[in-house]
């Protein structure tokens, strides 16, 4: 069973199937998704699909694991904010930290807040002793954030189709970072 993680703003906790029509409404937000595939907001009935498959992708990713990605929500209105956690990725047959949150809420240090309660988990409750981080080369907000979280860029390479932008980030890294 996934852990629920609370920081100072936020909780982050399980997916749950009602959580699909605010997932939605980010995954077709142009602004939120122009550092995405396909690069833009999806249609209204991509988006709702995207996100029933992604919660039910990510509830099994926990199951199968023993680690995923969380729904964050604000700790104080219990209002959805996105969601960030840990996801192996085949392709690259290695474990990411992802994130992506509401526009609303940008620019508040969430993503880092989020990010580091995950990386935490990853390290002190998991076996994982390596993880990456990959953006849009252009998205360098995001890269920000992977830098105040430890990660180092290692380069650009193809993943799904495009080139990206790659971050890693180690356990022995991450100890010695954090603490």
């Amino acid at each position: 069973m996934a852990q629920q993680i609370e920081t100072d703003r936020l909780r982050l906790r399980r997916f749950a199937a009602e959580d699909w029509e605010v997932l939605a409404r980010f995954y077709s937000d142009d602004t939120v998704m122009r550092h995405m595939l396909p690069g833009k907001g999806l249609s209204r009935r991509e988006a709702q699909e995207r996100a029933k498959s992604n919660i039910h992708n990510f509830n099994d990713h926990w199951a199968r694991r023993n680690y995923g990605v969380w729904a964050v929500e604000d700790r104080r209105s219990g209002r959805l904010l996105g969601q960030c956690g840990l996801r192996w990725i085949p392709e690259a047959e290695q474990t990411e930290l992802l994130y992506l949150f509401s526009k609303t809420v940008w620019g508040r240090g969430l993503a880092t807040e989020a990010g580091r309660a995950a990386l935490d988990f990853a390290f002190t409750r998991t076996d994982l002793n390596h993880l990456i981080a990959v953006t849009a080369p252009q998205n360098s907000a995001s890269q920000r954030v992977l830098s105040k979280l430890g990660f180092t860029a290692t380069g650009e390479a193809p993943l799904w189709e495009r080139i990206v932008s790659w971050f890693e980030l180690s356990r022995e890294r991450w100890a010695t970072s954090s603490g």
